[in-house]
């Protein structure tokens, strides 16, 4: 049996059309799977977003086939790490000592379109993105 997973890559400019090269050739993905994002708090690389199936029988360990891909979830236009929303949870709540039922706890997911949330030594990174393709 197969799952789709999400994966965002970090990619120099410069490497793009590679990248999407290798998708395409490797794994099957097309360009018209694959969407890119500029970081309009850091233009230095883009964010590229496709699905990649994998086999819920056998593991793989994407990291050896994309080393600076990480497992996002999209809610509308935002993007995120499971660590991000914990941390933005963490947020939400003050500060509340004690177990957070962290399902329980509600987001205003407007806030958050157009941006991706990331951890970055340990800190929530909220950054503005655009779709450029």
């Amino acid at each position: 049996m197969n799952k789709n997973i999400l994966l965002a890559s970090f990619i120099f400019p410069e490497r793009l059309e590679w990248f999407l090269t290798y998708l395409e050739d490797k794994f099957g993905i097309s360009r018209d799977n694959v969407f890119i994002f500029e970081n309009l708090d850091d233009e230095s690389k883009l964010i590229v977003t496709f699905k990649f199936v994998i086999s819920t029988e056998k593991r793989v360990n994407f990291k050896t086939l994309f080393p600076n891909a990480i497992l996002i979830h999209k809610k509308g236009t935002a993007i995120y790490t499971i660590n991000a929303l914990n941390k933005l949870i963490d947020e939400i709540s003050d500060g509340s000592v004690g177990n957070i039922d962290y399902k329980s706890v509600k987001i205003n997911w407007d806030d958050y379109q157009d941006k991706i949330l990331l951890i970055n030594d340990d800190n929530l990174k909220i950054s503005s993105i655009k779709r450029i393709f």
